[in-house]
């Protein structure tokens, strides 16, 4: 059962981080349709930190995928 819920935890999780991505670069390219330099600079970097946040989870949790489904990660832990 622990196993089953591993792979639904990361699955789940993995589309989540997906939807902020697609959700960040949606805002980013609303972005340059604002007239006003304030309103530009407040979206541009909060899109920019959403892309880059959702990024780097993506690729954390697809590389614990990958080594969970080569067997890499479970030999170590069943050795450590």
């Amino acid at each position: 059962m622990r196993h089953i819920f591993w792979w639904v935890f990361h699955i789940f999780v993995l589309l989540i981080c997906t939807g902020f991505l697609i959700l960040g670069i949606n805002m980013l390219r609303g972005a340059y349709g604002m007239q006003h330099p304030f309103n530009f600079f407040i979206a541009f970097f909060g899109s920019s930190m959403i892309i880059l946040i959702s990024g780097s989870l993506i690729v954390g949790f697809v590389m614990r995928i990958i080594l969970r489904w080569r067997g890499v990660f479970n030999n170590q832990v069943s050795q450590g």
